[in-house]
């Protein structure tokens, strides 16, 4: 399976997850490398990145990232990253389980991020987990 995907591809859901609340915050960052690092070496991608390399790519392209998320045409954009593991099993599941450690990193609830793990659990077969993460009172 080495090199089925493209770091673009590995790397956008992640980023996406980060930035569709318009807002970066330091914990999701931190988790999207931890995250990009693992799927990158569970892949065996040949162009493995450092830390400072995956945050690179995040700011080289976020963006390009936002404005697709502001565009009309968001959700066909979303789907179609999304859609590109359909099948690749071993895949979705590390994917899913990424995108879902990086928007729970920040402890805090966002409408946008809900409804990105949401759609992804929806289009992957998953039911979403039964977690509630309470904010800062």
């Amino acid at each position: 399976m080495p090199n089925q995907y493209s770091i673009d591809n590995i790397l956008t859901p992640l980023a996406l997850t980060v930035i569709i609340d318009n807002v970066v915050r330091d914990p999701e960052l931190s988790e999207f490398v931890v995250q990009a690092e693992g799927l990158l070496d569970l892949l065996e991608h040949e162009h493995g990145m450092n830390s400072g390399e995956i945050i690179n790519w995040f700011h080289d392209n976020e963006a390009t990232l936002l404005k697709r998320m502001k565009s009309a045409r968001k959700n066909t954009y979303v789907l179609t990253i999304l859609n590109q593991f359909k099948d690749d099993d071993m895949v979705i599941e590390a994917m899913y389980d990424a995108m879902l450690a990086i928007s729970i990193s920040d402890k805090e609830y966002h409408v946008d991020e809900s409804d990105l793990i949401k759609s992804a659990a929806s289009l992957w077969g998953y039911e979403r987990p039964p977690f509630k993460v309470i904010g800062k009172q």
